[in-house]
């Protein structure tokens, strides 16, 4: 189950099969679809809280408070986060866009931001 603590969140039309990216982050598309975020995180709009499994199915995103999320590599409490090419949490590097900080940490590959 994930966790969510005064989650502000929205739907989005998906841009594809979208499932196998629950809990990355997301960006949205020239057609104005959800889809996986780049890499540094310039145009993450949020995170993916279900798995919407074809194009337009909705895809909810939530765009403020905690979220969990899945990351690339261990990441501590307390460091500043941004994504990889595949949506995922990694730590804030030079160019990076600071898309959140990691508040709890329980399993190497899940952080909520």
């Amino acid at each position: 189950m994930a966790h969510e603590y005064a989650a502000q969140a929205r739907s989005l039309p998906a841009s594809g099969d979208l499932s196998a990216s629950q809990f990355c982050f997301m960006k949205i598309d020239s057609n104005g679809r959800a889809a996986v975020a780049s890499d540094g995180g310039a145009d993450a709009v949020g995170v993916l809280t279900d798995k919407p499994a074809a194009i337009d199915r909705a895809a909810r995103i939530v765009t403020g408070g905690t979220a969990m999320v899945l990351s690339a590599g261990t990441i501590t409490a307390g460091d500043p986060i941004s994504c990889d090419s595949a949506g995922k949490a990694v730590a804030v590097g030079t160019d990076d866009k600071r898309l959140g900080h990691a508040v709890w940490h329980k399993f190497t590959q899940r952080i909520n931001y």
